[in-house]
């Protein structure tokens, strides 16, 4: 796998530069480069590392296509009940078919909302199914990754920078700073929310019995 000679991140195959260095990729790195890539922070930097890592945490929210599509259907649905049923009822009191104690301009006012919710329905339904292909997008690229990370993110690999007494907590942090520093390089089309999202999953692979 190609591999930056400057930031020393490494890439999917294919991959021939580094966009943040503006340099050309290498095939491998040499002995003293490897090294240099996985260098062992101080303990201020880990606090510092820990506490950044928590912050994300908290502010980052990834929300999946799937999930964006439910949620784009489920508002669809609300909306086409309640303004079908809405409109049923105050075209069934403009008709004289029930009686409603409201003016006629009001039940003529409300007949137009409900009519707003109809079309909002169709709207919301036409827009789920455009979401269709970002799902099947978003599913190629997470089996993409997981492949990726099966390759490259070992249980070993990810522990080689650690101590051996290197606390629990801190190793979740750290782990998962290496899961992202190695993850966002491979794949730039992956945001800061969604690679929070990969590293703790793949973290909790790796390391079922150990998870935060």
């Amino acid at each position: 796998m190609p591999w930056c000679p400057v930031c020393k991140n490494e890439y999917v195959e294919g991959k021939t530069h580094c966009p943040d260095c503006d340099v050309d990729l290498v095939k491998e790195l040499s002995e003293e480069e490897a090294e240099e890539a996985a260098p062992r922070p101080d303990p201020e930097e880990l606090a510092e590392l820990a506490a950044r890592a928590a912050a994300a945490s908290r502010m980052n929210t990834h929300v999946s296509a799937r999930n964006r599509h439910a949620e784009m259907k489920s508002s669809a649905w609300t909306f086409l009940v309640v303004g079908g049923i809405g409109f049923l009822i105050i075209t069934l009191a403009l008709t004289g078919v029930i009686f409603l104690p409201i003016s006629t301009f009001s039940l003529a006012v409300m007949e137009g909302m409900f009519l707003v919710f109809l079309l909002v329905a169709g709207i919301s339904f036409k827009n789920a199914m455009k979401m269709l292909d970002d799902i099947s997008r978003e599913d190629d690229l997470e089996t993409r990754i997981r492949q990726w990370a099966d390759e490259h993110l070992t249980r070993e690999f990810l522990i080689r920078e650690l101590e051996e007494d290197t606390p629990e907590e801190m190793k979740y942090f750290m782990v998962s700073e290496t899961i992202r520093k190695h993850l966002m390089p491979a794949f730039p089309e992956v945001d800061d929310a969604y690679a929070e999202e990969l590293a703790e999953t793949i973290y909790n692979e790796r390391f079922p019995s150990e998870s935060v």
